[in-house]
């Protein structure tokens, strides 16, 4: 895990942040859903093109970012919320299918010969 790791954090911040913002912002609590499943769809992609990975590792890496970042994110917003403990499970699953998108994306890119700045 070591080489996902950075952007395993950065997708949990991101995550995180965007549950305490919402807790202040009723715009961005609305849009909770979208942000929470575009979080693991562009940290995966760039997990997979800043690391040139093949996709069969990248689909992991892709898999973990989205997981760790919904699950703590979940937690944290049901916690303050009141919220409903049934949307821990669909909502972890929902944003560790789009991290694994997201890699897709970024590993066909790749494949491509699409240049991402750094």
């Amino acid at each position: 895990m070591p080489r996902q790791r950075r952007y395993v954090l950065i997708a949990l911040v991101l995550q995180v942040l965007m549950v305490l913002v919402g807790q202040v912002s009723e715009p961005v609590l609305r849009l909770s859903g979208v942000f929470g499943m575009g979080i693991p769809l562009v940290v995966g992609w760039l997990y997979t093109v800043r690391r040139g990975l093949p996709f069969k590792e990248a689909s992991v890496g892709g898999m973990l970012i989205g997981a760790v970042g919904a699950a703590v994110g979940l937690v944290v917003a049901i916690s303050l919320d009141g919220g409903s403990w049934s949307l821990l499970p669909l909502g972890t699953l929902a944003s560790t299918v789009t991290g694994w998108i997201g890699a897709f994306l970024g590993s066909t890119l790749k494949a491509r010969k699409v240049s991402v700045p750094e």
